[in-house]
């Protein structure tokens, strides 16, 4: 057998486990420590377990996890370090240009993309009775893959249209396309990165084949459904510019999605509260179990996870008043704010200080530990950010602020957050501004800001408005890195970082 012919298939019990919904799938494997490659790919138990460690490895990566949700908001004007806290200190700050510690790094992402590739295409149809089961498989795998490679894209390349906004013209360096196993070390060769175009090209084409494959699933919300294909190819197509592509699928999604937009004060203020609201809008949801599963990034939860980070334990980034200031008194959505000496249920250190950071000393729980160790389920996508999606899309494709009012005021209502004002109406920048603002009242903390910024081509400011990255600054991509660049000399940097 070759060397990595095992690849190691240490599909443990932990991540068998690593999906809770997934736990039936241990039944019958393997002993944990080392599942052959024969095993994993031509039995029904292997392709269980294979496929419940590509939805595990969402839940272990940090880069999926906290750098996800939290890493955006930090980097742009969202959030900012309680003082005496130092976790996302340098993104906070955007001191130094190495990856990883001040900018977002997710080259990890292949970890999932592999496991992706492998049920999409080493899978013999011959091992499920019913054909039926590997097709829904392969569907969530292409768009796992997918989301994995839009996710990567954006931390090393420019948008469509943007190739010229940095110091080099045309600059429309992508990411490395993976899309065959790798079953031995032949298959593991070195490739230069794909342009951008490309990158998008294969996404939409994943996610065309997943929407095909996953057709009429959409009833479990803690697995890739037909819903969350059409959510992200909505979020794909805004980011590359297809307007009228974009609206669509969002509103795919809306119809597709079993749920509706929560409306009422309480529902509004604990939707991601898990003792009460258990994330009513999410597409897609990866669930944790708090007892077995408390790891993310190499450590625990209680000293990486999200709810760490923001509303637990450090506290260490918390909203700004620029963020605070942007919602009216009545919007439902002030419940997702509370006092930070009230909010810690599983607390590392005293809750100081936070009111160096806005005035009332509010931290956010969107993520609050609830699930106990400092865990909450990661919602990784949501309706509301269909409607926003939608408003911006149909207007942009119209050239007109009218087009996008409808879907757009269908969001505020559910808020409670009064009607889309004359001045957004105006032209197409005060409408742009607009959603921008109404995305941070909306999704703030989960993983947008610094993503709309630089898709928008806007600067980088801090919340008093000074300009922290301008948008032509090479520092609005990430470094690939020595080490990689090292292992594969057909990799080529990011233009200003050095070789």
């Amino acid at each position: 057998m070759n060397n990595l012919k095992t690849l190691k298939y240490v599909l443990v019990a932990a991540l068998m486990v690593g999906f809770t919904s997934c736990d039936s799938l241990l039944d019958d494997v393997e002993p944990s420590t080392s599942v052959s490659a024969e095993v994993v790919l031509t039995s029904e138990e292997g392709v269980d377990a294979l496929r419940a460690s590509m939805y595990s490895k969402i839940r272990e990566n940090f880069g999926f996890t906290t750098e996800y949700f939290i890493g955006p908001s930090a980097f742009a004007d969202e959030t900012r370090n309680r003082p005496g806290s130092t976790r996302y200190q340098a993104l906070t700050v955007a001191t130094g240009t190495s990856g990883g510690t001040a900018h977002l790094d997710n080259w990890g992402l292949y970890e999932i993309i592999q496991d992706a590739n492998l049920i999409i295409g080493a899978v013999e149809p011959s091992v499920f009775e019913d054909p039926a089961t590997l097709d829904l498989y392969r569907g969530e795998a292409l768009a796992l893959r997918a989301f994995a490679m839009h996710t990567m894209v954006r931390v090393y390349g420019y948008e469509p249209g943007n190739f010229s906004v940095g110091p080099e013209a045309n600059w429309n360096a992508g990411i490395v396309i993976r899309t065959e196993p790798v079953l031995d070390l032949s298959d593991a060769d070195t490739r230069a990165r794909s342009t951008v175009g490309e990158v998008y090209t294969q996404i939409l084409n994943d996610l065309s084949d997943a929407k095909t494959l996953l057709a009429g699933e959409n009833a479990d919300n803690r697995f890739v459904t037909e819903a969350f294909v059409d959510a992200l190819s909505a979020r794909v197509n805004l980011y590359a510019g297809n307007w009228a592509a974009a609206a669509s699928a969002a509103q795919d999604a809306i119809n597709n999605f079993p749920g509706a937009l929560v409306d009422t004060q309480t529902g509004v203020a604990e939707m991601f509260d898990e003792r009460s609201g258990n994330h009513p809008e999410a597409i897609f949801k990866v669930v944790v179990n708090s007892d077995t599963e408390n790891t993310t990034g190499g450590g625990s939860f209680a000293n990486n996870g999200p709810a760490t980070y923001t509303a637990d334990g450090f506290l260490a980034q918390l909203p700004t008043q620029f963020l605070l200031d942007k919602y009216d008194a009545a919007d439902y959505r002030l419940g997702w704010y509370e006092d930070c000496t009230t909010t810690q249920l599983n607390p590392l250190t005293q809750p100081t200080n936070c009111t160096g950071v806005n005035t009332n000393g509010l931290v956010s729980v969107k993520f609050g530990g609830e699930k106990g160790n400092s865990v909450d389920d990661l919602p990784m996508i949501r309706l509301a950010e269909m409607y926003l999606i939608r408003a911006e899309a149909l207007a942009k494709d119209a050239n007109s602020p009218a087009a996008g009012v409808t879907p757009l005021q269908t969001l505020m209502t559910a808020r409670n957050a009064g009607t889309v004002p004359a001045t957004a109406l105006t032209d197409m920048t005060a409408f742009e501004d607009y959603i921008l603002d109404e995305r941070m009242r909306e999704l703030g903390v989960e993983g947008h800001r610094f993503w709309d910024l630089k898709r928008l081509a806007r600067d980088v400011r801090n919340p008093d408005g000074s300009i922290k990255m301008r948008a032509d600054s090479y520092r609005i991509l990430a470094e690939i890195g020595s080490g990689l660049i090292n292992v594969n000399d057909l990799l080529v940097e990011n233009p200003g970082y050095a070789e």
